[in-house]
């Protein structure tokens, strides 16, 4: 459902409003960026931005906090550059 509510807000920012295959894989690869971006959160992180992205208390990043590392932290933040 939240694929189809992309596409659709997708599509009407455009001039035209139209759905194009090109606009559907943007929003695709978008959607695998920020599932990228997710598995580089520690478990505090995925608890306080699981809450702002409707996951319940049980869903967990990749590692917990103690393990995370400068590759880490870098892998999420060229991440991010890539979805903006």
């Amino acid at each position: 459902m939240k694929m189809v509510v992309a596409w659709h807000d997708a599509a009407f920012t455009l001039p035209d409003a139209i759905l194009t295959p090109e606009v559907m894989r943007q929003v695709l690869d978008k959607f695998h960026l920020q599932h990228k971006l997710k598995e580089t959160w520690s478990r505090d992180e995925a608890m306080v931005l699981g809450k702002l992205t409707s996951l319940d208390e049980t869903s967990t990043g990749s590692m917990s906090m103690k393990d995370r590392n400068q590759n880490m932290i870098d892998s999420q933040e060229t991440i991010l550059e890539s979805i903006r």
